[in-house]
Order: C-alpha cells, then structure tokens, then sequence
C-alpha cells in the first residue's frame, strides 16, 4: 500500500496533482494528551510520593482516553431526566437505538446500540443500569428456527471498574474487544451486555446514588436478565427469544449466577426468560475471591461494602491510610489499575491483618461465590490451570466438583487448559465454545448428559505459545490519523 503510494506520488506532477489532499498526520501518544493533575490536597490525602503519583496522573490519562465521548462523565447519554418512576424490573428507560459508532473502536461492518432500563441489586432495591448491543453485518441462521431474527448471546464481562466510567459501553473498545463481543457479532450473533449497575448510570431517576455492588454474583445476575429483559422490547422483530449465555470472571460467576436464578424455583422472578434459555459458557468464574486473592478483593469489596451493609465502617477493614486512599480512589474515579497501584502496593498497610476475619466477610462470600446450588444446565465451564488469580483454578475445580456432587441439575462439563493464564481461556478455547453456542441454538444434543471433566491440550508444547496477548486495539478515526488504520490508504 505505502510502495504503490510512492509510486505515483514520483510519477509525475500530473498523477501527484491528482492524488487527495491528506491532513498531516499527528503524533499520537499513550497519554492522547491528556493532563490530570493531583492537586496538593489530593497528594497529601492519598500520603503519595512522586513516583507513585506520577505513576497513577499516566494510568488515569490513558484509561480516560479510552472512553468514548468523555465516558459517562461527559456523555449525556448516561443521564436520567425527566423520566417517569418506574415500577418493576426489566423497563425501559431510555434507548439509543442506533449510536453513532465513529467514536468508537468496533469492528467494521458491526453496529452499536445502547440503552438504559431498569433492574434491581441483590437487596432488591429498583435501579437504572446502561447496557450496549452489538450487532452483526449478517445474523448467523439457524434453520426454520431463526425466523429472520439474530440469535442473542447474553455476555457478562469481567472487572472493568467501579465507578461510573467503568462501564464498557462507554469503552472505545467494548473493554473485551477481540476476546469476546467482536468475535460474536462476527460470528452473526446478537451481543447484549449489561454494564452491570453502578457502572454508566450512577445516578437514579429520584437524584440517589447507584453504587456497583462489585462481584456480586446475584446482583450481575439480575442485570444481565433484565437487560435482556429490555432488549426484547426494544427490538421484538429482530432478536431471537432463545438465548445463550456466557461470562467471564467477575461475569464467569454473573453467568453462573444467572443459571443459578433461572433454576431457583423459590421466588422465581424470571419465568419469561427460563423457557427459551439454552445453556451457559463461563471462563475463569470468580470463585470464592476473598480467598483467591484476598489484597485485591478485600480492597475492592470493602470500599463499598457499607452500601450493602449500613452498620459497616471501612475502618472494620481498612487502616486510617487505607480509609483516606480509598476516599481518593472515589475523588478521581479510578479503575482496576488505578485502585491497584493505590490500595495493593503497600496492602499490609492498607488491609488490617484480621480484616478477613469478620461476620461481613462471611456473609458477603455467600452472595459472591457461584456454585453449591442448582443450576439450569447445560453449562460449560473453562478455566487455565495458570490463572494469576491466586488458587482461582483450583477453587473453581473445587466449586464444579461440590456442585455436581451436593446439587447435580444436568449436563456440566469443567474444561481444563493447561499452561493458560486468566484471560487467555477464551483465546485458547475459542474453536470449542464457538461450535458449543452453534450446537445449542440448532437443537443438537450435549455430548455429556452429566457432569464430565476433559482437558483442553495445545497442539504444540505449551511453551512455544505466546503468554499473553501484547497489544490493544486504539481508536484511529480522526482525520489526522489515517496512517494508522490498517485500510486506511488504496
């Protein structure tokens, strides 16, 4: 592409006098220029030393730079007025059916809607929650069965944040990119993905803050059924009814959780939804993550916990530096990496060293943890054997084995990938759980009728492979910044 450009560029002056007129193109950096700034107040709250401060002013740059149109800070979208109290679960509050995709770093040839409706958090509490759908070119068919609809995958991402600006509709990239949203929808199925409440919308029609009730399992669970809830009435003639459904992480145990909730009969709150389930896919489930990786999750449960429960104080967990830093984390809104740096790189200062200890550990743990109950089957479940998540794999081969064992309710199979870290299961097993979602939606049968263990063995030695995935797709639409897409010249 750039030779033949050179070509005609030396030709002539008559063919360069021809070509298009380009803009010059910008130097682009990680940062997109973007300049936040402690203020002194902020250094001497945080106690930061330069370093760590300077460390923490480049990662709020570059993950604010991601957000498409400000992020829900700056993008009206994300704002209730004027709307009408609503009464149950599932309504719909406010829609976008078709959002302008050129600010964000979606495939071409997909489409983006997003809307904003209503669910409830595990204390049942009626709330607003934002959620995306991404379409694709050419609904994938199945037969008679399509009826001219696009079949619907229901996704559960993994932590993408805590704060309004954590919501991965609002993310250039979707937050999963690659791994999983475009390679559904380039795969012809329908993606409707919750940013789970709190994340987007934190604000309630009656002016009260939404707080994100963080890996709570049921929480998750409720939004990603009432954001299909929605989505049916916004688009009746275009999505199918049936569905699958398929998480990761923290959504690994949301999309367990929704199996959980489908199949629990004692308040069954979600009969529309239960008939046309076709089974779940779940990567890397958050299992009993106060055990997994207690610095991290003991942070970032607690920040928040006494939302949940009044009489919680964070001194029950924190320390006065923990306490102070997590009043700063709130200030700048900061995500995953951020909150890391902040409360992780010094936990035994942050973190009192029996904060695991208490009766709000305990009782937390019991809305979290996924597993050891009925469950709707099928489900399919993959997990890396080099999960950097602590004893993740473990627990979750734990978890399957106990659920089978106390509460077996059909087909579930636990894969095992040897040698794979926490976000490279979906890689590694995409072939599998592409086909596993194409045999449920053309009503061919589960390969095991029971619970069944298999593993997931690399062609080549596990060590010839590439760890990790190193790059991250940028946004590039700007005028100014043509060389950097890919079809971007002839």
């Amino acid at each position: 592409m750039i030779f033949a450009y050179g070509i005609l560029l030396f030709a002539g002056a008559t063919l360069a006098q021809d070509l298009p007129t380009f803009p010059k193109p910008r130097t682009q950096s990680t940062a997109w220029n973007l300049s936040f700034k402690f203020s002194p107040e902020q250094v001497k709250l945080g106690q930061l030393w330069p370093d760590l401060a300077d460390s923490l002013e480049t990662v709020l740059d570059w993950d604010r730079s991601q957000l498409a149109n400000g992020g829900p800070s700056h993008d009206s979208f994300y704002t209730l007025d004027n709307v009408a109290t609503p009464h149950s679960p599932g309504e719909v509050l406010k829609v976008q059916r078709v959002t302008d995709p050129s600010v964000w770093n979606i495939p071409a040839k997909t489409a983006l809607s997003r809307f904003i409706y209503t669910t409830t958090n595990a204390n049942g509490t009626l709330i607003p929650a934002s959620s995306y759908i991404l379409w694709p070119w050419t609904a994938k068919e199945f037969g008679t069965t399509s009826k001219g609809k696009a079949p619907v995958v229901l996704w559960s991402h993994g932590t993408s944040g805590f704060f309004a600006d954590g919501s991965p509709s609002a993310h250039r990239s979707l937050f999963y990119h690659n791994i999983m949203p475009f390679m559904l929808a380039q795969a012809g199925y329908v993606v409707v993905a919750s940013d789970y409440a709190g994340l987007g919308v934190n604000t309630s029609w009656d002016g009260s803050y939404v707080p994100h009730q963080y890996t709570n399992r049921l929480a998750q669970a409720f939004d990603s059924l009432n954001a299909l809830r929605a989505a049916r009435k916004i688009f009746p003639g275009k999505i199918t009814d049936e569905y699958v459904n398929v998480g990761h992480s923290q959504g690994g145990a949301a999309a367990w959780g929704v199996s959980e909730v489908l199949a629990d009969t004692s308040h069954y709150k979600f009969q529309d939804l239960e008939g046309d389930y076709l089974g779940s896919v779940i990567f890397a489930p958050a299992e009993d993550v106060l055990a997994s990786a207690p610095q991290a999750f003991g942070s970032w449960i607690g920040k928040d916990l006494h939302l949940m429960y009044p009489d919680f104080k964070l001194s029950d967990w924190f320390t006065p530096l923990g306490v102070d830093r997590i009043k700063l984390l709130k200030q700048i809104q900061g995500g995953q990496y951020v909150s890391e740096l902040l409360l992780l790189a010094n936990a035994t200062e942050v973190l009192k060293p029996t904060w695991n200890e208490s009766w709000y550990a305990t009782a937390f743990s019991e809305y979290t943890n996924p597993g050891n109950r009925p469950y709707k089957a099928p489900m399919l479940l993959f997990h890396g054997t080099d999960d950097n998540h602590g004893d993740a794999y473990n627990l979750s081969a734990s978890a399957f084995e106990s659920t089978c064992k106390n509460h077996y309710s059909g087909a579930f199979e636990f894969v095992t990938i040897p040698g794979t870290a926490h976000f490279p299961s979906m890689d590694a097993s995409r072939q599998q759980w592409l086909q596993w979602i194409d045999d449920r939606f053309s009503g061919r049968p589960v390969g095991s009728k029971g619970c069944a263990r298999s593993t997931l063995n690399s062609f080549l030695p596990v060590g010839s492979y590439q760890e990790l995935s190193t790059s991250y797709p940028e946004w590039a639409g700007a005028p100014d910044e043509f060389f950097e897409l890919v079809a971007g010249g002839f």
